[in-house]
């Protein structure tokens, strides 16, 4: 049998093996926040496009094929702007207040352990 020749050898190393930044939630929450904003400028401008729709050839034929496009593209109940900006809401709200969601939780729970660890005092 093999007996640690220190005390020290009794004793786990508690160190964690993973750390993460505590700024490195907020910087997911900042850069979804940057996301968000370069897609809200992309929705107007496409909007925009979408709705300067002109007749292509100037005949009723190509006007009713420019309106439908546009209704399409723009205002119809599938409208592909609308999807984008549901895309846009979620990537603003739902995933943005889930990346700081989750920072603050990673922050309590180290908080919590790092209290523990050291015996209640900080």
């Amino acid at each position: 049998m093999i007996r640690p020749s220190a005390p020290e050898a009794d004793v786990p190393d508690i160190s964690p093996d993973l750390r993460v930044d505590p700024a490195a939630p907020a910087g997911a929450a900042e850069a979804l926040d940057r996301a968000a904003s370069r897609l809200a400028v992309a929705l107007r401008t496409l909007d925009a496009d979408a709705r300067r729709v002109e007749p292509w050839l100037g005949d009723p034929a190509s006007a009713e094929a420019a309106a439908r496009y546009a209704v399409h593209a723009a205002d119809g109940p599938d409208a592909a702007i609308g999807r984008l900006r549901t895309v846009h809401a979620e990537l603003l709200l739902r995933a943005r207040d889930a990346a700081a969601a989750t920072g603050r939780a990673y922050t309590r729970t180290e908080e919590s352990t790092t209290d523990a660890l050291n015996g209640g005092a900080r």
